[in-house]
C-alpha cells in the first residue's frame, strides 16, 4: 500500500483538492497523501489513523504481531520515504480524523483548531493563555 501510494500519487504542496481527486490528477500535498494511505489501509480492514505535526500529517498504522500484541507504525506518505519510523521528531498535536467539538454538535471535523473561548468577569484581571502539549 506504502509504495503504490507513493508511486501514483507525487508530493506537491497545493491547495486541498481531496485524496480521490489527488489519484486522479496524479498529484496531492501530505494530508491527501496520507487521507489515500489511510483509506487504502482501512479498506484491506488495516487500522490506520491521521497524525498531526505542525505544518504537516502522515499516517500511523495498527498491526498484531504473532502474541496479538498491537503497535502503531509511522510511515512518511509525503516527503522523505520512511517506513516504521519517523526522521523528525516533532511534537505531536493530534490522532485521528474523527473528532467532536462540543460546540458544534453534529459536525465531524478532521482536526480541532486551537481556540478559547470565555466571558469577561467583573474585577477580573487579563486571563493568561497557554496551550500545553504532552507526550502520550
Amino acid at each position: 500500500i506504502y509504495d503504490v501510494v507513493r508511486e501514483k500519487v507525487e508530493y506537491r504542496n497545493g491547495p486541498l483538492k481531496g485524496a480521490a481527486r489527488a489519484l486522479n490528477d496524479g498529484w496531492g500535498d501530505c494530508e491527501e497523501l496520507t487521507c489515500l494511505f489511510i483509506a487504502a489501509c482501512r479498506s484491506q480492514g488495516i487500522p490506520a489513523r491521521t497524525v498531526w505535526v505542525e505544518g504537516h500529517c502522515y499516517p500511523e498504522f495498527y498491526l498484531v504481531d504473532a502474541t496479538g500484541a498491537g503497535w502503531w507504525f509511522p510511515c512518511q506518505a509525503a516527503g522523505t520515504k520512511s517506513f516504521g519510523a519517523m526522521p523528525d521528531q516533532l511534537p505531536i498535536l493530534q490522532k485521528g480524523d474523527n473528532f467532536r467539538d462540543p460546540d458544534r454538535p453534529g459536525e465531524s471535523l478532521r482536526y480541532m483548531s486551537e481556540f478559547i473561548r470565555g466571558s469577561a468577569v467583573k474585577g477580573a484581571g487579563t486571563p493568561r493563555v497557554e496551550f500545553v502539549r504532552e507526550a502520550a
